[in-house]
């Protein structure tokens, strides 16, 4: 289960930038800890995001995403704040059902005019953050105020890769110096998935060159339709127990 799930959540994540915590954790949680799920993650994704970097060495930018990274490290504070106090259930309703109204309107090619683009950058950080602390669905917001933009997809997927390597060695970092990263029960799943994440990089790498402009956007929305429906339907289904 785990070198399926890594290798499927390798090839979406290769293919479209981000969506590898939405492609894995529904399967790895069926065979792993919940805590240990959400470490794997990070370590793993982390791993394949370096391969992502150096592969876009020619197409992205760590100076694009600055701004982003810096917001969504301030917008995780207040999001673990929150935590104590709202409903993590009602609130994963709240934030999957905004999701969905976004891709609604961005399927509608609704965009919004963005005249001063590091102000974007960072409300789109700070809700990234907000939400990477609270629901761990951090990708989206980056993705849509790039599709917004009109964004190439091939600049995107290098920035997104860039964008969540820092976060994931950041959250790593965190975790580490909490005491909440333990490497030694997480090395075995991480050894199984080396070969998966190789085999899902590559195949999502290809299939990428191989998707023009409208397809990719397309699939890209479908991604993120598919985490607001399984956020908001987790919440929902944990609130009626």
């Amino acid at each position: 289960v785990v070198f399926f799930a890594s290798l499927f959540a390798g090839c979406v994540s290769s293919l479209t930038g981000f969506g590898y915590a939405m492609a894995a954790v529904p399967f790895l949680t069926l065979v792993m800890d919940p805590k240990d799920v959400v470490m794997f993650v990070l370590a793993t994704n982390m791993i394949l995001k370096i391969g992502m970097v150096w592969r876009t060495r020619h197409e992205g930018s760590f100076r694009d995403i600055w701004v982003m990274f810096a917001a969504s490290v301030a917008g995780a504070l207040p999001g673990a704040y929150i935590m104590l106090y709202i409903s993590a259930d009602m609130l994963k309703i709240l934030i999957g059902t905004i999701l969905l109204v976004a891709t609604v309107m961005m399927y509608k090619n609704y965009a919004v005019t963005i005249r001063r683009p590091l102000l974007a950058q960072g409300v789109a950080g700070g809700i990234s953050g907000f939400l990477a602390s609270t629901t761990s669905l951090n990708g989206p917001p980056i993705m849509l105020y790039y599709m917004n933009e009109n964004t190439p997809k091939e600049i995107l997927r290098a920035n997104m890769a860039r964008y969540f390597l820092l976060n994931n060695a950041a959250s790593i970092l965190m975790a580490w110096v909490a005491g909440t990263f333990r490497a030694e029960s997480l090395s075995l799943y991480i050894a199984i998935s080396l070969p998966a994440l190789a085999i899902g990089f590559w195949l999502g790498d290809k299939l990428f060159y191989k998707l023009d402009a409208a397809r990719f956007r397309s699939l890209a929305l479908k991604v993120i339709t598919f985490g607001g429906l399984f956020t908001a339907a987790t919440g929902l289904l944990k609130a009626c127990q």
